[in-house]
Formats: structure tokens, C-alpha cells, sequence
């Protein structure tokens, strides 16, 4: 197993990642497509949905919004802050199978009423 840098915390690893992310995006559409118009017309208007796992809340959003400002993905203003959004591991495993047609009959969401019983 490879250690972890030193003296570099969780949020500036995972702010280094969405940096090179970043990078290989903005390289592929760049190539993919005989423009750099495309690019330049995008650059300072992408709205990012981040996953998380099941559970995560206010702090490790927040640590997550300030890595994507980190990486440079979004700039440090309410504007900038407003174009990241988060979405958790099952929402977006759910999303994925109704779009690929996974999901092969319908899906019911449960939820617990205050009475403390499972209504669906």
C-alpha cells in the first residue's frame, strides 16, 4: 500500500483528484471536439454534482465543497459555491438504472411517517 503524502490533509488529496478529473475532461472534450469554442463557451458555467456515500452531511459536504474550490473547479464566491451540488451513492445508483432501463418494473420509495411505520 502506497502511504498518503505527507503533511497533506483528506481535503487537499481529494482536491488534487478533482483537479486531475477536471483536467482530463476539459483535455478529452477539447480533443473530441476540433474546437476550443465549445470549451471556452462552458469553462466558467459547469455546475457539479458530487456523490457521497449514504449518511454524509453538512461537514463532509462542506469539506467536499471546499476541495472542488481548492481544485479550482468553482471559484471561492456565493456564485461559485451555488454551482456545486451533492447527490448520495443510492440517489445516483437509482438515477443511472432508470435511465440505462436497468430497473426492469417500478420502483416504490418507502419512507418512515412519524408514526413510525413503513408507508409506500
Amino acid at each position: 500500500m502506497i502511504p498518503l503524502p505527507p503533511n497533506k490533509t483528506v481535503t487537499e488529496i481529494f482536491a488534487d483528484f478533482l483537479r486531475y478529473l477536471f483536467r482530463c475532461a476539459k483535455q478529452y472534450i477539447q480533443e473530441t471536439h476540433s474546437t476550443t469554442q465549445l470549451w471556452s463557451s462552458i469553462e466558467n458555467n459547469i455546475d457539479f454534482v458530487l456523490s457521497h456515500p449514504n449518511g454524509w452531511e453538512g461537514r463532509e459536504q462542506r469539506e467536499m465543497r471546499t476541495a472542488a474550490v481548492m481544485a479550482g473547479l468553482v471559484p471561492d464566491t456565493p456564485a461559485g459555491q451555488d454551482r456545486i451540488s451533492f447527490v448520495t451513492e443510492g440517489e445516483a445508483s437509482l438515477h443511472y438504472a432508470i435511465q440505462r432501463g436497468i430497473l426492469s418494473r417500478t420502483v416504490e420509495v418507502c419512507f418512515t411517517a412519524n408514526s413510525g411505520r413503513l408507508d409506500c
